[in-house]
């Protein structure tokens, strides 16, 4: 059994093997996270999630599920903070 996720543990999921990146995801109550596999793996799971996307079509790329609210802002780093808070907030 693998020991619960720990503030500041993003480095030590770097190299994690696949199934224990979806352990821990299966503890998150909501996952924030760009266009990539992870993200869709959080949502594959069912846990809320909050997939960010930049110049990325997210109606051919977007995560599938009941519970993932996708935010779009072209560059990416533009985006504010408050509508990406807001979603988690829903989904908490």
């Amino acid at each position: 059994m693998l020991p619960p996720p720990q503030p500041g543990m993003f480095a030590s999921l770097i190299d994690e093997p696949l199934l224990h990146v979806a352990h821990y995801l299966q503890q998150c109550s909501c996952y924030i996270g760009n266009d990539s596999g992870i993200t869709h793996l959080a949502a594959m799971l069912g846990v809320p999630t909050v997939a960010l996307f930049g110049p990325t079509e997210p109606a051919n790329w977007r995560p599938i599920g009941p519970t993932v609210t996708i935010i779009q802002k072209h560059p990416l780093q533009t985006l504010p903070v408050e509508p990406v808070l807001t979603a988690v907030l829903h989904h908490l």
